[in-house]
């Protein structure tokens, strides 16, 4: 088996530098007149945006500007394309905005963005965002969000479903099954997983006037 196969081992080579204090994280980063980002989350799996009322946000101390989806989409920004393509035929591929509008559909679905001069002043004008919820029925299992009369995520993909895939020789599995002896059915829960970095994704963007570039 090759060493560079599926399970072998790899050796790291980032990890001295953090260790000695010489590794640099996007908190390290201050550059003159740097603002802070929070953004705000739904609680809910699955809900409708009845109001979100942004002015108290928008008034705290320091804040430089509140956005919603609403803002977003009058501005012209465009959602989070998917980049996958499945071989088995089309994808219904819904809109995703980068900011919620109208309904969230997972716990953690971004609904505003609060921009200020500190972070601590940008998390306390996130909790005077007043969002008022309505609650919509959830599915958390793949395998009942597909059963009928199960809890639709997206108007464009009916029945749950974004695609199917397929991959092999149907005609030669089906034949070989009806020849077999004996077949064992058997279903597979794999508990959810994550890989979790000491740093989430992150970003510093700086504009130079003198050059016109970002």
């Amino acid at each position: 088996m090759s060493d560079t196969a599926m399970g072998a081992a790899v050796r790291r080579k980032e990890d001295y530098r953090f260790l000695t204090g010489k590794g640099n994280y996007t908190d390290d980063i201050n550059r003159p007149g740097q603002v802070y980002t929070v953004f705000v989350r739904s609680n809910l799996a699955h809900a409708r945006i009845k109001s979100l009322d942004t002015k108290a946000a928008r008034s705290a101390a320091g804040v430089v500007a509140v956005f919603t989806g609403d803002d977003l989409a009058a501005d012209g920004v465009g959602g989070i394309p998917c980049a996958f393509a499945p071989d088995g035929g089309p994808m219904k591929e819904p809109p995703r905005p980068a900011l919620a509008q109208g309904t969230v559909r997972f716990v953690g679905d971004m609904v505003a963005v609060v921009i200020a001069e500190s972070l601590a002043q940008a998390k306390d004008a996130a909790e005077l965002l007043e969002i008022d919820y309505e609650e919509l029925p959830v599915v958390v299992s793949a395998v009942a969000a597909l059963k009928s009369g199960a809890p639709q995520l997206h108007e464009e993909a009916p029945n749950n479903v974004c695609f199917e895939w397929g991959l092999g020789d149907k005609a030669a599995t089906d034949e070989a099954f009806s020849k077999a002896d004996h077949i064992t059915k058997l279903d597979l829960i794999n508990n959810r997983k994550i890989g979790h970095a000491i740093e989430p994704r992150a970003a510093i963007g700086e504009y130079d006037s003198g050059s016109d570039h970002y």
